[in-house]
């Protein structure tokens, strides 16, 4: 038998654990407070009361003659708490008393006639006088003839006007006049108001501190000049302009407001680099009812800036058991790199499912150019060598040269994942036997998505149309030709299984019968294309949401679409980087097969 033996000091220690155990457990009694209640008048009115008044800063312990003297001083800091927010004939009652081992205060507001404003002048002196940037100021103020007398409003007109002055250059304005009269006997205030913005800056040397590139190249993003007036939000543009240019991790623009000189202001631009080279790395993927999982991996480079006149390199590769793709481009900026620039492009796409095959080599330049508008305008031109086959045909080779033009914008709230915003393309391309193609065909295609916040979550609905020319679609290449399907169209569906299909013949002629004694058809694509869809997402955790959808959809010949519909469930994690999708969806039309579809991205 073991025997354990516990010496004195040790059943000490444990008893002394013990206690303290227990004493943790007790709940704790909370320590007295003074108990202060404000009564009558407007809650403005009372919290006002209540963060003027020096006495809440007493604990219970204070003694009795040191409360009382504060309380006389109470009755001051109680007619300003009142003033500030126009009552002027304010009457109120206050009564001090000791319970429950503390001290006790009541305060009884009787507040009496707001003051209102009888009168409001406001007039401008200086160089800013005739600033329409001062306008709203003089049209639509903020304090009004007749409206209750605030001193918070009056003051924060007076920082509004101010802080406007110094964010257009009149770093000498001043209030000449600044001043509020209260008649009692009337109940009204008059105020004036007489701001002398003195002379305007105007902008003297801009100063650049940078350790890469070349200074003649970064100044093409300046939207100012030596000499204009100065402006904030002409520097927080300026700042923007650098950030989106890839080069810089951090870039600031700001005024040099402690060496004033001469009416101008000199500027100090400051950028620091981001790393010259970057690589990326993504999974997807997109599974189907009795089909092999189809996972997806994505390989990106960035060489930021190859020499000091910031062109760049960009490769991009993706590999899934469908596809393959490889995408290099060089980007050359323009006289406004913030707006333009030059793009020299080659890839390979290769893809291979059931009953298609495609090999597609393009080589191509196009033209960038943001509008101030906001419009993204790209113009371009291809030369696209391709093999390719769909369904039983045989394997036929195509040379075309594509022109198109192609026009763009999204409007996001910036978040990675929006609540409001919008996006569309419309691309207008074709390949004429006059530029020396194999086929001559003209093809329009268009895409939108909009997303809307609701009460509890949002909606997102897209839709996209394409629209070919062309004598016939056997003449054109398999990537020229629309399909749907997939986790980018009518969910539910593999991918580009939706089209116009055609019989399956033998080697002999004949039509291919299936097990059913039916006939053997295979998807081989379209002129046309028509597909939309609608979602519901709601966000049950910050980076948690969950997706209901509906998605219908198809390709055709001609005008007469068989749209098929799917729909399905999801959820969405909210990256840094964007969302994250992942969606089991079910076609409702033919064969009713369940798929999976995993993907990454912006919303919009």
């Amino acid at each position: 038998m073991l025997k354990f033996v516990i010496d004195r000091p040790f059943r000490q220690i444990i008893l002394l654990t013990a206690l303290s155990l227990a004493f943790i457990g007790m709940p704790a009694q909370a320590a007295p407070t003074p108990d202060i209640k404000i009564d009558g008048g407007l809650r403005e009115l009372r919290d006002n009361v209540r963060q003027y008044l020096t006495i809440v800063e007493e604990s219970c312990s204070a003694p009795l003659w040191r409360l009382k003297s504060l309380l006389v001083d109470a009755d001051d800091e109680i007619e300003k708490a009142a003033q500030a927010l126009g009552y002027y004939q304010l009457r109120f009652t206050t009564d001090l008393a000791q319970a429950n081992d503390c001290w006790q205060l009541r305060i009884n507001l009787t507040p009496g006639e707001q003051v209102k404003v009888a009168e409001f002048n406001l007039l401008l002196r200086g160089d800013g006088a005739d600033d329409e940037n001062f306008m709203p100021f003089i049209i639509a103020p903020s304090i009004k003839v007749g409206d209750g007398f605030h001193h918070g409003v009056y003051e924060n007109l007076k920082t509004q006007i101010t802080t406007l002055a110094t964010g257009h250059g009149y770093f000498d304005g001043r209030f000449d006049v600044s001043r509020v009269i209260v008649n009692a006997a009337t109940n009204t205030a008059n105020i004036e108001l007489i701001y002398n913005t003195g002379t305007r800056y105007r902008i003297g040397a801009i100063r650049m501190t940078h350790n890469i590139l070349d200074e003649a190249f970064l100044r093409r993003y300046l939207n100012i000049s030596t000499g204009d007036y100065y402006d904030t939000d002409k520097l927080l543009e300026l700042k923007s302009y650098y950030n989106a240019s890839n080069y810089f991790s951090v870039a600031m623009a700001s005024p040099d407001l402690q060496h004033l000189h001469d009416n101008t202001v000199d500027i100090d631009v400051q950028l620091e680099e981001r790393k010259r080279h970057a690589y990326s790395i993504g999974v997807g993927a997109s599974a189907s009812e009795g089909g092999d999982a189809s996972p997806r991996v994505l390989l990106g480079f960035e060489d930021r800036y190859v020499n000091d006149s910031g062109h760049s390199i960009k490769a991009d590769a993706s590999k899934s058991v469908l596809t393959t793709d490889v995408l290099i481009s060089y980007n050359i900026p323009l006289s406004k790199p913030s707006y333009e620039f030059l793009k020299i492009y080659t890839g390979l796409e290769k893809e291979e499912t059931d009953t298609a095959y495609s090999d597609k080599n393009t080589l191509g330049v196009s033209y960038t150019y943001y509008q101030k508008n906001r419009w993204l305008h790209t113009y371009a031109i291809n030369i696209e060598n391709e093999n390719s086959r769909v369904g039983s045909a045989d394997l036929t080779y195509s040379h075309l040269i594509i022109p198109s033009v192609t026009f763009s914008r999204i409007k996001t709230d910036g978040n990675p994942y929006p609540l409001m915003g919008w996006s569309l393309l419309a691309k207008l391309s074709g390949s004429p036997n006059t530029l020396g193609s194999d086929v001559s065909y003209e093809q329009f295609y268009a895409r939108a998505k909009y997303i809307h916040a609701l009460t509890y979550g949002r909606l997102l609905v897209r839709g996209e149309i394409g629209l070919t020319d062309v004598n016939g679609v056997q003449e054109l290449p398999k990537s020229v030709r629309y399909f749907a399907g997939g986790g980018n169209s009518v969910r539910g569906y593999d991918y580009e299984s939706l089209g116009p299909t055609e019989q399956v013949k033998d080697a002999t002629g004949n039509t291919l019968k299936d097990a059913d004694g039916n006939d053997v058809r295979e998807v081989v694509g379209g002129r046309n294309l028509l597909t939309t869809s609608i979602e519901y997402d709601y966000q049950f955790r910050p980076s948690w949401a969950a997706a209901v959808f509906f998605d219908v959809g198809n390709a055709a010949q001609d005008f007469n679409f068989e749209l098929k519909r799917g729909a399905g469930i999801g959820v969405r994690w909210i990256s840094p980087i964007g969302p994250v999708r992942i969606d089991v969806a079910r076609g409702l039309d033919d064969k009713k097969a369940w798929n999976l579809h995993i993907s990454m991205g912006p919303d919009l």
